[in-house]
């Protein structure tokens, strides 16, 4: 049974490889700068409320929770402060709630307070997306430049990263969202939409680890990379906002 272990050790380390060939130029340079950044993960839904209801006895709420804690070891081990706004199959409500709108008003109420509480710099927000048409999919990243104009260049380099990593998407950066999170919020933001749990290819990669890491890595790099452009201090980006173009 040892060559099994040794087959798996190797099969890591080429997935390892091929991720980093992947995202692009100076990401090792990159990565330095989070050292120390507060950046704020939250997973979509929970508890009562399992979002999208995907096929195959996956929900929305568990895909997000999957990927934000993969997401939250790669940025720790980077060194970087991260606080979840949930770290299990529930959500921040409390115990006064009195009916799931609620609940659900309370918790995203909840949520803002603690990423205002730790002093959070930037917001990363997992969601999974569902359509009446099947034939939609891909990841896509949406920002609300109202608040935080800086949020459209973050979500323009993590689309990118999106789309090299997971060979899935070629969806472009949008703003047209009504987000709580985003909107209350005092610091950049996206809202990450993983993929499409209405189209059956795309909810079989969605419920996959495999596809969960490879997705997580690409809004590490996102942030990474944008990190990367932060003058020490702040977390406004130094360099101008990339062209970009809404969804189509």
């Amino acid at each position: 049974m040892r060559w099994l272990g040794v087959c798996g050790i190797a099969l890591t380390l080429a997935v390892g490889l091929w991720l980093h060939a992947h995202a692009g130029p100076n990401l090792a340079a990159a990565v330095y700068s989070l050292r120390g950044r507060v950046v704020a993960v939250d997973p979509g839904h929970g508890g009562i409320d399992p979002g999208a209801i995907g096929p195959y006895g996956v929900n929305e709420d568990t895909i997000n929770l999957a990927v934000s804690l993969e997401l939250a070891t790669m940025l720790e081990h980077a060194g970087a402060i991260v606080v979840l706004t949930r770290t299990g199959d529930n959500d921040q409500a409390g115990t006064t709630a009195d009916g799931p709108s609620s609940r659900r008003r309370l918790d995203q109420r909840a949520r803002v307070a603690l990423i205002r509480a730790a002093d959070a710099e930037v917001v990363i927000s997992v969601h999974a997306n569902h359509f009446s048409s099947p034939s939609e999919h891909g990841a896509q990243v949406f920002y609300d430049s109202r608040r935080q104009a800086q949020s459209k260049e973050l979500a323009a380099l993590m689309q990118i990263q999106l789309a090299r990593i997971t060979g899935e998407t070629r969806r472009k950066i949008s703003e047209h969202i009504e987000h709580y999170i985003l909107a209350q919020s005092d610091v950049p933001g996206v809202t990450v939409e993983l993929g499409f749990l209405s189209n059956p290819r795309e909810a079989r990669l969605l419920a996959q680890s495999s596809y969960q890491h490879r997705l997580a890595y690409a809004i590490y790099t996102g942030i990474a990379l944008w990190y990367a452009r932060v003058p020490s201090g702040t977390t406004a980006p130094s360099s101008p906002h990339p062209q970009t173009a809404s969804n189509p």
